[in-house]
């Protein structure tokens, strides 16, 4: 009771420092610095005491045998060396608190002296996992699978082998280990949502939700699940599983990154109003995430609700002045309202490097045609046309449609138009100004069937 009061006190403690730690000003840094080594000394002083306690306990069981004869220790430890036991219960100690340079020296050291135990074994190449020295753990767990007699420890080092994989990016092999695992320990919740999460990533959405269904069955709590299935639902389209999904995950976990994606549903379903609702929670749960700030600045601008939208994108840059979402929101926003003066000197503060980012092209290339400068607008457009990407070349033809337009080239703006316009069918704006180019050349009819064609789209 009191060894996992403890225990509690310090992971609550030590995620404390985590959070903080790196964001926190110089003189927070010492108090958080000395805050650790205040930990680090009392684990280390607890170590040092379980280490003296646990001898104590091996000389009396070896002077009184019959004082263990109710434990029950796993089966390996009966006939290992007493130095041998103890190292592997310090280490544990150590790789429980993730102090894994130590573990690792213990497991190292216990291996050495018992080389058949695999428990220590499995230890070992866990800690290496976690240093990410990959080489070193996939040879200790082939070494558990190859000689383990228990299928506990064969499907452990399996399933361990298959992390591995997916570390190195290869989920195909990585779902042949996890297949393995699953068929010998068939209620190994977490090789049944490795599985579905490998499909997840490989693209194979279909594939991936009967293993994530497999993984709930086995443990209704697997918050993870629920989100991954609400995710593998999203990229079908079916909202109504996605919802519930998102919801339960949500009402399992809280957390800040599943209310950002139910946020993001409700913007893809077209339901702004409930997107802002849900950015507001992510507002009161996190007050410092700026990515709450800009889903409520640009759902309240998808309201048509300009002045509000803009007092949120100022809010949030009064606090992250160099958040780019943030200030593209803006910079947007405030050519739409005519503050032009605004936009250039946000866009003036941008670095070189962001400057010439796609978005921030076309933003730059529209912020130029408002302010009359044209030829530099066509310019920037030029850039967008040569990228890779076909929605940033439909908006690099239509930029250079709009600026053509402003010179009264209205001719070669038609056929930016109708480039802009194949190249994104659904878009509507080139489409409305191929009209106004055409009623410009005196053809009304031709601006009436590009009119026409907006209504049908509506």
């Amino acid at each position: 009771m009191f060894h996992q009061q403890w225990q509690d006190l310090v992971h609550n403690a030590l995620e404390e420092i985590k959070l903080k730690y790196p964001n926190c000003s110089l003189a927070e840094k010492t108090k958080w610095r000395q805050r650790f080594l205040q930990i680090k000394q009392s684990c280390d002083q607890l170590l040092e005491t379980w280490a003296l306690v646990e001898e104590e306990i091996r000389q009396l069981l070896h002077d009184h045998p019959d004082l263990g004869s109710d434990e029950t220790e796993i089966d390996e430890e009966i006939w290992l060396d007493e130095s041998a036991v103890r190292q592997f219960r310090q280490g544990q100690g150590y790789y429980g608190l993730t102090m894994y340079a130590k573990a690792k020296r213990l497991f190292q050291e216990v291996i050495e002296l018992e080389p058949d135990f695999l428990l220590g074994r499995l230890y070992l190449g866990l800690t290496h996992f976690q240093e990410e020295n990959l080489d070193e753990a996939r040879r200790q767990f082939e070494l558990v699978a190859k000689t383990a007699a228990h299928e506990t420890f064969i499907g452990f080092a399996r399933h361990m082998l298959g992390c591995i994989l997916v570390k190195e990016g290869n989920d195909r092999q990585a779902i042949r280990e996890f297949s393995k695992v699953v068929s010998m320990l068939p209620d190994h919740a977490d090789a049944w949502f490795n599985l579905g999460a490998c499909h997840y990533r490989l693209e194979e959405y279909h594939e991936a939700i009967p293993y994530f269904y497999h993984a709930l069955s086995l443990n209704e709590d697997d918050w993870e699940s629920m989100y991954y299935l609400s995710s593998c639902y999203r990229h079908h389209q079916e909202w109504g599983s996605v919802s519930f999904w998102r919801l339960a995950s949500y009402e399992k976990a809280k957390l800040p990154r599943i209310m950002e994606s139910i946020a993001h549903d409700y913007e893809e379903m077209g339901q702004p109003a409930q997107a802002m609702e849900w950015y507001k929670r992510l507002l009161s749960s996190d007050p410092k995430k700026p990515e709450a700030y800009y889903g409520i600045a640009w759902n309240l601008w998808t309201l048509k609700r300009e002045s509000e939208s803009l007092l949120w994108l100022k809010k949030g840059l009064s606090l992250f002045p160099d958040h780019p979402d943030l200030l593209f929101a803006y910079v947007w926003i405030s050519i739409s309202q005519g503050e032009l003066k605004q936009a250039r000197s946000a866009v003036s503060r941008l670095p070189a490097k962001v400057a010439e980012q796609p978005k921030w092209l076309a933003v730059r290339s529209h912020l130029s045609t408002h302010t009359g400068d044209f030829r530099q607008a066509a310019s920037i457009a030029d850039q967008l046309i040569t990228h890779e990407q076909t929605a940033l070349q439909a908006m690099g033809y239509y930029q250079k449609g709009r600026a053509t337009l402003e010179m009264g080239h209205s001719g070669e703006a038609i056929s930016h138009f109708k480039t802009a316009q194949k190249l994104a069918p659904n878009w509507k704006d080139p489409l409305f100004y191929e009209g106004v180019c055409h009623l410009m050349e005196g053809r009304p009819d031709l601006t009436r069937s590009c009119w026409g064609q907006l209504i049908s789209k509506s």
